[in-house]
């Protein structure tokens, strides 16, 4: 230690030079810190080399370099201000660079309400958790840089009382002078993520870099623009306009049939990719139903990750792709309860509403979110003993639960037992909707997620390795899903009162890659980056497939058979149509718009004659229809609720 504190002394500067140093040091960490933040990212040394001089490089590097020089000066201790810096850094980085390899959605600003849940959400996707080259090679160079500054914070410690109390302040001053009060005019747009411009996450990472990326979506989020109409007054003449618009039939009286909604986790119709073949249809059963029922195309608000926002804007038609595109999941509670959801008005109607996750409830609080929609009863996976008579009779209950279980996570099998074991206990009372929501074809997709046992499909791509791995177990968990879907409409087949399920998977498998990109990537599906997608690729990959099923066809809005594409925005106003439902105003517009409209989210708007754009109309009935639900759904969430109370009227 004492030639330690010989060395420090030697290369101790004369005070007049401590101030350039450190200055200096921290625009060398900050050079560093955006180094490895785009090596985790793009895990490529020589791919870091070509970006050093991009405008979002050197943008970045100051950013970090004031925010370590601020820190240095507060603790007086450039290892402090590092550690500290780094460690935030290196930390994001690392976190959006594994959600983006299992889920191909990077971190977004909205994730950080789930921190209390990382260890569950970590556990799901354990296999992924993997350091690969990039990845340790910087952690060696952050450690090695944290003992430089570790060394060197003494030789160019300067007077405190004047760092602290002067310096540190004028450093912050100038951070928010740059990247607040200039992110608009000066920072963002010389990177081409202008703040004006609405961009998913993925693009304005793209642009950016992780760490100005999320930056850039914490300034927006606290300069959210209002229209400057918004008023008392404007969202009246809003209203008057919304009750000429939504001018659509009333339910059909006398019919309410039992509705089953299934969340199918990662169900879509693996047969159509092009490149894949199979020896033997992997989703008979499926392909089958549909034969019988009406079927379609979904389109999705997310790829590879998202349930819960895909849920909540099913049950309550709510878009935020109109709005900000902020995840749903990070609102409010209440935010859902100002507006009449789909199990709010069955209940009102005399419905029995229960909903069955195969879960717990440690990551999305749905427990919560879900009790604010109207769902009378509430089940995950440790309540199943509640509610199903074999588990509860069982000699041994943790033995049979986990032989219930396929992979890793509790059958969908066992939710089709479930959802029956519901009806039968609730169908003499009245009418019921019950939700349930699977997860056994949930990520990862390891060729060790099944047992040999438990694999029965055969995929074929002409990929080798990871990809045609993924594509395999996830055809299993496909096949699973099918299976499970064919056992709960076979019990109800013969049965007298009239039965209507509807089932749709939530967005496609998120079969990302290791070593970068996806399977989909992989067999030439789409670019491996989002930020190179073409609306086209959207469109494909954004897209998953629904079914609605009856055991009486006079109860189905279609001829059985028949094609009728939808997407999870407008899926609620059919549930509701299903039921007979008279409509309050919010989903008769809804219901108009699905009339004319299959996706509207942030990422690509589509509408029922198959035009395709990035922008949502802006003239004619769709635009006006678009326009008045954005500007509703704005006063009901953001907004003073001005008009809101009157959405729930029924003509």
């Amino acid at each position: 230690m004492s030639h330690i504190l010989i060395l420090q002394n030697r290369l101790t500067p004369p005070p007049r030079w401590r101030w350039p140093l450190a200055v200096l040091a921290a625009l060398l960490s900050g050079i560093l810190w955006t180094g490895l933040a785009f090596l985790i990212e793009i895990q490529s040394l020589p791919g870091v080399w070509t970006l050093l001089g991009r405008e979002k490089f050197g943008l970045t590097a100051l950013f970090l370099a004031l925010w370590v020089l601020g820190l240095t000066l507060l603790c007086n201790s450039l290892f402090a201000g590092n550690l500290m810096v780094g460690l935030v850094v290196v930390i994001l980085s690392f976190v959006n660079y594994f959600k983006v390899l299992i889920t191909m959605i990077p971190l977004l600003l909205a994730d950080f309400s789930l921190i209390g849940q990382a260890a569950s959400i970590a556990g799901l996707n354990s296999s992924s958790l993997v350091l690969r080259g990039g990845s340790v090679q910087a952690i060696a160079a952050g450690t090695v840089w944290l003992v430089l500054c570790l060394f060197f914070s003494r030789p160019l410690r300067l007077n405190w009382t004047w760092s602290a109390l002067v310096w540190a302040p004028l450093c912050a001053l100038a951070l928010h002078a740059l990247f607040w009060l200039g992110a608009e005019p000066l920072v963002y747009p010389a990177m081409g993520a202008d703040i004006n411009q609405a961009m998913s996450q993925a693009t304005a990472n793209s642009a950016c870099g992780v760490p100005l990326g999320l930056w850039r979506a914490f300034y927006c989020s606290r300069n959210r623009r209002v229209s400057e109409e918004y008023s008392p007054e404007y969202m009246e003449e809003v209203l008057a306009q919304t009750q000429d618009y939504a001018n659509v039939p009333r339910g059909e009286e006398g019919r309410q049939p039992h509705i089953i909604l299934i969340l199918s986790e990662s169900f879509y119709d693996i047969t159509q990719i092009d490149g894949l073949s199979f020896p033997e249809d992997p989703i008979a059963g499926f392909h089958a139903l549909q034969e019988e029922g009406i079927s379609g195309k979904f389109g999705s608000r997310g790829f590879g990750y998202g349930t819960c926002d895909i849920e909540l804007e099913v049950l309550t038609g709510i878009n935020s792709g109109l709005l900000d595109n902020e995840p749903e999941n990070s609102w409010p509670k209440e935010y859902f309860s100002r507006l009449p959801a789909v199990p709010a008005l069955l209940q009102a109607q005399g419905y029995y509403t229960s909903m069955v996750h195969m879960y717990n409830d440690s990551v999305y609080n749905r427990g919560e979110y879900f009790g604010s929609l109207g769902f009378q009863d509430i089940y995950f996976c440790e309540d199943f003993a509640e509610i199903y008579p074999p588990a509860a009779q069982a000699e041994n209950y943790n033995e049979y639960m986990i032989s219930r279980k396929v992979g890793p996570y509790f059958s969908d099998d066992l939710l089709s037992d479930l959802l029956i074991a519901q009806f039968e206990a609730r169908a003499g009372e009245g009418p019921v909707f019950l939700y349930g929501s699977s997860m056994g074809n949930h990520t990862p997709y390891p060729l060790d997620k099944f047992r040999p046992e438990e694999m029965t499909v055969t995929c074929q791509s002409g990929l080798t390795g990871e990809a045609a791995e993924h594509f395999l177990v996830c055809t299993q968990g496909l096949h699973n899903a099918s299976e499970a879907l064919v056992k709960l409409t076979d019990y109800f087949r013969d049965r007298e009162e009239p039965v209507v399920i509807v089932f749709y998977g939530d967005h496609l498998a998120g079969l990302g890659l290791s070593t970068g990109g996806t399977a989909y990537s992989a067999l030439g599906l789409a670019p491996w980056s989002m930020d190179g997608w073409a609306l086209e690729d959207y469109a494909h990959l954004y897209t998953t497939d629904y079914l609605i099923w009856s055991n009486d066809p006079s109860y189905l809005p279609g001829d059985p058979g028949s094609r009728y594409d939808t997407g999870c925005h407008y899926l609620g106003s059919q549930l509701l149509e299903l039921a007979g439902s008279d409509l309050p105003l919010y989903w008769r517009l809804i219901y108009k718009l699905s009339q004319t409209r299959v996706v509207d989210s942030a990422n690509y708007h589509l509408s029922r004659g198959g035009e395709l754009s990035s922008d949502p109309p802006g003239q004619g009935s769709d635009g006006l229809g678009l326009s008045l639900l954005t500007h509703l759904l704005y006063d009901a969430t953001y907004g003073k609720q001005y008009v809101t109370e009157q959405l729930w009227e029924i003509p």
